[in-house]
């Protein structure tokens, strides 16, 4: 059996970002930009103000003999608009934030370090001597012109869609969203809104893996149910190579009726289908018409751990992220593990900081049927091979599923040789 690491760089190692599309700017968020931005324009483009208050020269602002400098108010100008006359010896504008600045005004004094009257508000008080430049935002302060502001390769967050709106790019090069298929397989299987039947059981994986697949960024297509023989297969594969990427669940074991293997070496390749992990030991890889598809096993618990562990980082692979894994840190244990596996454990587990470190406390039974194991889980507590047997108190390393992923495949590449040299 291969190991989680190998079996996971085998499946990285035979995926190749899909092709570049346009976009509508909100329709960018989470995709990953495929050429640079260059500013096309100053940002600001113009001298601003940064408050309400007054435009005038500084040098008006000095006391005259130690009485504040009483100036004329010649107009205003709000945001939005210009002033149509510059500012003189004397004499000052109101101004709003945002608005340019007058021809003349080398600063801004707010509002609150004046007085101002006159019957229309025609003179105005300077309370406090300012300098050159005081609550003026200069042109290009934030951007300048032929600046390259985000990087071929950027995931597009809201801070990044903020630039890119900012900068007028209403259309967005990326690498577009992977459409991935996904199919449930075996005569036991009815769909949710289906009355159970004896020996029958609801379609949940399906469901739990469209949910998966579209938090990963990705559209997620639900094919249905493939039933067990030759011909409903080859039937479900057939459709289903028409998209990006296929995700099975069941029939990739060793009974009589798990088929998927055998389409998949007839249509297309299968690289490898066990993995030593648990849970979720039979996991299948290859293609089915040049398709890339991972066969996750068929209990429901071993399905989703075994997308997070292969299909997301899959997923993020074709739509062009560099950043694939989800971090791991050191946890303390708050409770025994009593189960001995020989394969490597993924132990679902809460973990929150407590006392000054990360304490892993499990989600109850950890049978591979369990649903309600997966509620409260964040993190996947890592047993190592070998039937270690680990008590209340003890150091691991966990997986943690809540955290943004920070490390790329060649991490895991370097990791894996490590592993080998050992």
């Amino acid at each position: 059996m291969m190991s989680v690491e190998e079996a996971l760089l085998n499946m990285l190692s035979n995926i190749t970002p899909l092709s570049v599309t346009h976009v509508p700017l909100s329709d960018a968020l989470g995709l990953i930009l495929a050429e640079e931005v260059i500013a096309r324009e100053n940002i600001p483009p113009f001298a601003n103000s940064a408050m309400d208050g007054f435009a005038l020269r500084s040098q008006d602002s000095k006391p005259q003999q130690n009485q504040p400098p009483h100036l004329r108010v010649t107009g205003g100008v709000a945001a939005g608009y210009i002033a149509h006359h510059a500012i003189e010896p004397g004499t000052a504008m109101r101004i709003m934030t945002g608005a340019p600045v007058p021809p003349g005004a080398d600063t801004v004094i707010q509002v609150e370090l004046t007085r101002h009257g006159g019957p229309n508000g025609d003179w105005v008080e300077i309370l406090q001597e300012v300098k050159p430049g005081n609550n003026i935002r200069p042109v290009g302060e934030d951007m300048r012109s032929g600046q390259t502001i985000l990087t071929t390769g950027t995931e597009l967050g809201p801070w990044e869609i903020g630039v890119l709106a900012t900068l007028g790019w209403a259309t967005v090069p990326v690498v577009r969203r992977a459409r991935v298929a996904i199919l449930g397989t075996g005569d036991e299987i009815v769909d949710i809104d289906q009355p159970l039947q004896p020996g029958k059981i609801r379609n949940s994986n399906s469901y739990l893996l469209e949910a998966a697949v579209r938090q990963a960024g990705a559209e997620a297509y639900r094919l249905g149910v493939a039933r067990d023989t030759v011909a409903s297969l080859r039937e479900k594969f057939a459709e289903a190579s028409q998209y990006d990427l296929i995700l099975t669940s069941g029939g990739v074991s060793v009974g009589d009726f798990d088929l998927v293997k055998d389409i998949m070496a007839e249509q297309g390749n299968i690289s490898f289908w066990r993995i030593n992990m648990r849970p979720g030991k039979p996991v299948a890889f290859g293609d089915i018409s040049e398709t890339p598809l991972i066969g996750l096993p068929g209990n429901p618990v071993s399905s989703a751990v075994t997308f997070e562990l292969f299909a997301r980082p899959v997923i993020r692979k074709l739509q062009g992220q560099h950043n694939l894994l989800k971090p791991q840190i050191e946890v303390t244990l708050a409770n025994d593990i009593p189960d001995r596996a020989m394969r490597r454990h993924y132990v679902r587990a809460a973990v929150e900081w407590h006392a000054g470190h990360f304490v892993a406390r499990t989600t109850g039974n950890q049978g591979s049927n369990i649903m309600t194991s997966l509620l409260h889980t964040n993190a996947f507590v890592i047993v190592p091979e070998g039937g270690i047997v680990t008590h209340a108190g003890d150091t691991l390393t966990a997986l943690m599923l809540d955290w943004p992923e920070v490390n790329s495949w060649d991490t895991l590449d370097l990791q894996q040789k490590t592993q080998q040299e050992e």
